[in-house]
């Protein structure tokens, strides 16, 4: 099975308004691949990078599925919320008959994996293309302690030819619920870090004069417990900024009443006010790096962090565990109290620039992007 131009054809299904679905996509720019993207979940707009990506010619092509894509993905993911996924299965059931694609990747399981379950779930296995399943952090080491989720990703499973995740824990999980096909190698799903990214200087600690907060609160992130942490500590650390991003309103209220309390010096950027490269410019002038979650992968901000020189506090809930070992420190009890006590021994850490060397080592070996393209590239194979 082809496109007309004689290139493989990939479905891609995934978030129109993710970075990472962009920077997967944009690995392939120069394979003779056409990419036919089908949103996975509801987006006021497109992100950028896919936007230039589907406007400027390279040797891959990339093409929405339909092309109103940016304005019906909101109001078909509001009727599938009473529908449970059918329509969207209903129409990318369509557009795979129509087609007839060498591969059909889901980028995330919740969002894009379901509908495809929805779409081939009950689809004779002949002549069906092969299906990619990509594990976006979450989404089995949370979602598979809830039966109902469960027995969905078990037949997701069941019904892919190839698996793919950010770490060794959730191959392990992905094998307890039966799946036996094809798993890919391990690295990182939000495309890696470019040679310029590597090879910019890693600042000493005169310059680093800011602790870095994810701001993330509700459903799994607990920034909450961060804030009340650094209170706890509040004249331990009163000579560092205190820089919280990706904020929603309950966070940046958090982050004022902090603020008038203890008068540390706290700046709340709001989710999606900070473009990639800014929070890269944050992590490179922060001492440390604080990420509290109740689940996660590996945590594109925890690589981040290591690789512009920031000493990691990461919850035990992501696999932080496969990226450094005395470099950083694992929260393994998700309190106000072990936060803070965390957030002290990374300042120690981060006294020993040695630490930050380690760490940036670690990523430009493991993170890089010519190392994540290159395992990409068998993925279409």
């Amino acid at each position: 099975m082809k496109s007309e131009s004689g290139n493989k054809l990939v479905i891609a299904v995934g978030m129109f308004d993710s970075v990472h679905f962009a920077k997967w996509l944009e690995l392939f720019r120069d394979e003779p691949i056409d990419f036919l993207l089908f949103p996975s979940s509801p987006n006021r707009s497109i992100h950028a990078q896919l936007r230039t990506l589907v406007d400027r010619q390279s040797t891959a092509t990339y093409r929405y599925a339909f092309n109103l894509a940016a304005v019906l993905s909101l109001p078909l993911w509001l009727i599938d919320r009473i529908a449970q996924d059918r329509l969207r299965g209903y129409l990318l059931r369509r557009l795979i008959k129509r087609h007839g694609p060498n591969f059909v990747h889901a980028l995330g399981i919740q969002s894009a994996g379901y509908i495809l379950l929805s779409a081939l779930g009950k689809s004779d296995e002949r002549g069906r293309p092969k299906i990619i399943v990509t594990n976006y952090g979450s989404d089995i080491f949370w979602f598979a302690r809830f039966e109902k989720h469960k027995a969905k990703i078990r037949r997701l499973l069941e019904m892919a030819d190839t698996y793919a995740c950010e770490c060794q824990r959730d191959v392990s999980l992905a094998q307890s619920l039966g799946f036996r096909g094809r798993i890919m190698p391990v690295h990182p799903n939000a495309g890696g870090f470019s040679k310029a990214e590597l090879e910019h200087p890693l600042s000493e600690l005169p310059a680093r004069s800011t602790i870095a907060v994810k701001g993330y609160q509700g459903w799994v992130g607990r920034a909450a417990l961060a804030i009340e942490a650094l209170e706890l500590i509040h004249s331990q650390v009163s000579h560092f900024e205190i820089e919280i991003y990706s904020c929603n309103a309950i966070t940046v209220r958090l982050a004022r009443k902090l603020s008038r309390r203890t008068g540390l010096k706290v700046i709340a950027h709001r989710k999606h006010a900070l473009t990639h490269t800014e929070v890269l410019e944050m992590f490179r002038r922060s001492i440390v790096y604080v990420g509290i979650s109740e689940s996660d992968g590996i945590s594109t901000s925890l690589l981040e962090a290591m690789a512009c020189g920031a000493i990691p506090v990461q919850t035990s809930t992501a696999c932080c565990d496969e990226w450094f070992t005395e470099t950083g420190v694992r929260v393994e009890t998700i309190s106000p109290q072990e936060i803070a006590k965390s957030i002290l021994l990374a300042l120690r850490i981060a006294e020993n620039p040695e630490n930050r060397g380690v760490n940036w080592r670690t990523i430009s070996k493991r993170a890089s992007q010519a190392r994540i393209q290159a395992a990409a590239l068998q993925y279409y194979q």
